[in-house]
């Protein structure tokens, strides 16, 4: 397999490179200028045979670049997307390097088969009753302007994949991963609440089962989901089974990376209350009081739902890492 992947460098893209090229592919990476290629040389040298191919160019960067990007690939893994900054930047950062990505692809005869990285933020949990399971047919976010500009844009891909990949009959499969964690990244998610800030953490996710993907397992996914699948445009969820708790998650990162944390466990009830005032706090000060919740935010992201995915396990994916043993190695060594 011939695979050229975009977002390369990025967390979850090392962990896919190493993972293809422990399985014998051959490797295409687009690199964007100014990007750190470290994680490129380390493989380079750990996986000779996968004859890793640098492609320098900005996926915005015009046609010839991309067109000998895909020249002979076999599956491209679309990683690249913007997850932080403001809204103007989250969203060119996702929807123009998807678009430019989608046009290259449209101008070949033979499309190569896609994998599009997207999330599980853009499944509408907001109208699920608490306890329902989450699952790869869940409907898609009809209001994602009330949740974040990364749902947004997310959401926004997805879509776009969807109708451009079906007009041009550009073989498709969606992976959603749920929360990234592992080595480098562990700080928790704000589906369990808000911090670390101070030394406090604001608990709002309780024992809500945290919909956690270790980046090993959500590697091997993506390398099993690209051999599998049928790319007829089915989606599959990532998420390690079991899922802790958020608060299980939070007391073992603070017993092995932050032992003075102080965890502020927050009610329910008391979260839907400030869920009703923030916004009217928010327009009030004209903005300097930050809109971290919302009546809508609270019901999407801040209850009780059951995460799972029936197309992975219809495609006989077993997790490389099992849940237990993936928290250990993120959580109970000290962080250097």
């Amino acid at each position: 397999m011939r695979a050229l992947v975009t977002g390369g460098t990025g967390f979850l893209g090392a962990a896919l490179l190493h993972r293809l090229a422990a399985e014998g592919a051959r490797l295409r990476v687009i690199v964007r200028p100014g990007s750190d290629a470290t994680i490129l040389d380390r493989i380079d040298a750990a996986y000779p045979q996968a004859a890793l191919q640098r492609v320098a160019c900005g996926l915005d960067a015009g046609a010839d670049g991309l067109d000998a990007a895909l020249d002979g690939i076999d599956v491209v893994f679309h990683l690249a997307s913007a997850m932080s900054g403001g809204t103007e930047a989250v969203m060119r950062g996702t929807l123009a390097t998807s678009a430019a990505l989608l046009d290259a692809l449209a101008r070949r005869p033979a499309p190569p088969r896609v994998v599009l990285v997207g999330s599980l933020a853009v499944l509408d949990t907001a109208s699920l009753a608490e306890g329902a399971s989450v699952d790869d047919d869940t409907p898609l976010e009809p209001r994602p302007a009330l949740r974040d500009a990364y749902t947004d844009a997310k959401l926004q891909q997805e879509r776009m994949f969807r109708d451009r990949c079906a007009r041009h009959r550009i073989p498709l499969v969606v992976a959603r991963p749920g929360v990234l964690y592992g080595p480098g990244r562990i700080t928790p998610s704000t589906r369990a609440g808000f911090g670390p800030l101070a030394g406090w953490f604001l608990l709002l996710g309780g024992d809500n089962p945290l919909p956690l993907a270790h980046v090993d397992n959500c590697a091997a996914a993506l390398a099993w989901i690209a051999r599998h699948a049928d790319f007829a445009g089915e989606a599959c969820n990532i998420v390690d089974q079991p899922q802790p708790g958020c608060r299980e998650y939070l007391l073992r990162y603070r017993a092995g990376q932050r032992p003075g944390l102080r965890i502020l466990p927050v009610p329910a009830p008391l979260g839907r209350l400030a869920a009703r005032l923030l916004p009217w706090l928010h327009a009030r000060s004209r903005g300097r009081v930050p809109l971290l919740l919302s009546p809508y935010r609270w019901r999407s992201s801040w209850r009780p739902f059951r995460y799972g995915s029936t197309a992975l396990a219809r495609l006989g994916f077993v997790a490389p890492v099992s849940a237990d043993a993936a928290l250990a190695s993120a959580l109970d060594a000290p962080s250097e």
